[in-house]
């Protein structure tokens, strides 16, 4: 995602997939966001709304039906 507020893929948008929780994680595995029902509110924030560095984060959600998700993300807000 490029959080810079260009409007283009700004935040982690997983609205179709039906998501009841995501839980974002650091390169160390600490867990730097969650929300339930997740939509689109993750633009490189914390939990606490602090601005995240750039870099890969990884995620784990579960879905609606029960199925578990895990991925990474990278998190870029230089316009290229």
């Amino acid at each position: 995602i490029s959080p810079n507020g260009d409007g283009k893929n700004d935040v982690f948008d997983l609205t179709l997939h039906k998501v009841a929780a995501l839980h974002i994680f650091n390169r160390y595995g600490l867990e730097v966001f969650s929300q339930a029902n997740y939509t689109t509110q993750w633009y490189g924030q914390s939990s606490k709304g602090d601005t995240l560095p750039d870099g890969t984060y990884f995620y784990s959600m579960q879905k609606d039906n029960g199925i578990n998700v895990t991925g990474w993300v990278y998190v870029n807000r230089q316009n290229r």
